[in-house]
């Protein structure tokens, strides 16, 4: 078995790998932010059990009719969708549950909608959110370390905040049949774009299909591993970061033959938490590349943008010519 320091800095087929239990962790998370915007997590303290119960109460939601799967929709903006994602026309080869992460906003409403035993997927749900909200909460105090901010909690206090806007999702792609008959060309579970919000906590099953890009615009494929974890930078980190963090674009392929199954954390802010370049992370004459907004500002325009819009043009600052 490879030690520690080594095993944390290794890659995992062109994606940077991190052990969070490892010294050199906020060094390394720092590295991947600047350079790809996406890392993958292992040692991260989530138990396998959780992992594995929200992702067989998920595949059961699923499985049942449309019909039943309805009564949980339309998502307005929480609950069932099909295929249609957002309201601006975007569309994808998937059905989804998205859900408030306030633990107690689920206790009731659509999610006594689900199927026969609505208690266990409720407490699945819950169980998990919490594991991976404190997962990112590390994550992101890991981030301040590294970046030499004294406040460590600077990033996490924002998701950890009872008043944070974070939400859930369960994506659910079916397999596509008619891939077959497309001779090759991809088929879009969920389009190009990137998250908003702050930090994206990622797994999935063992079905290949996401796909991250690169600087120079190329798409790599992420290899799937259902036991450990993806993470995403988002926006917000990009703009608290002076563009030092870069956002990452992703999507989703179809698979012709098996079921994908992903579930998302996307840690937010409050909706009226400011969100500018930090002071701390300023050096010498350099200048902010961003507007100060509220969460709730950017919020309101990302969601009325399409999916692959660049949703921060509108609050960059116009360099000085």
């Amino acid at each position: 078995m490879a030690a520690a320091s080594s095993f944390s800095a290794a890659f995992y087929s062109g994606i940077p790998l991190i052990d969070l239990s490892a010294p050199d962790a906020k060094q390394l998370i720092v590295k991947a932010c600047e350079e790809l915007g996406f890392f993958k997590v292992v040692k991260h303290g989530v138990p396998m059990e959780l992992i594995s119960s929200l992702e067989s109460e998920s595949t059961k939601f699923f499985s049942l009719p449309l019909s039943e799967k309805q009564r949980a929709g339309p998502p307005s903006p929480f609950g069932y969708g099909n295929k249609q994602i957002g309201r601006n026309g975007d569309v994808g080869w998937v059905e989804y549950l998205l859900l408030n992460t306030h633990l107690e906003s689920n206790s009731d409403g659509f999610l006594s909608m689900f199927g026969q035993d609505p208690q266990k997927l409720r407490s699945a749900v819950n169980d998990y959110i919490s594991a991976v909200r404190n997962m990112a909460g590390e994550i992101l105090e890991l981030m301040a370390e590294g970046l030499k901010i004294q406040q460590r909690n600077v990033f996490s206090k924002l998701v950890m905040d009872e008043q944070s806007d974070s939400v859930f999702r369960v994506n659910h792609y079916p397999p596509c049949p008619d891939l077959q008959a497309l001779k090759g060309t991809n088929m879009i579970g969920f389009g190009e774009h990137t998250d908003p919000q702050i930090i994206s906590v990622l797994r999935s099953n063992n079905t290949s299909g996401f796909q991250i890009s690169l600087a120079d615009g190329n798409w790599i494929s992420v290899p799937p591993d259902h036991s450990s974890f993806f993470i995403n930078v988002g926006d917000s980190l990009q703009v608290m970061t002076n563009g030092r963090f870069k956002s990452v674009k992703h999507r989703v392929l179809t698979n012709s033959s098996k079921s994908r199954v992903s579930m998302i954390y996307f840690g937010g802010p409050p909706l009226s938490e400011k969100i500018a370049p930090l002071a701390s992370l300023m050096q010498g004459e350099e200048r902010s590349l961003y507007k100060e907004f509220t969460w709730f500002e950017y919020k309101r325009s990302a969601y009325n943008s399409r999916l692959a819009d660049n949703r921060l043009v509108p609050f960059e600052r116009i360099a000085a010519s």
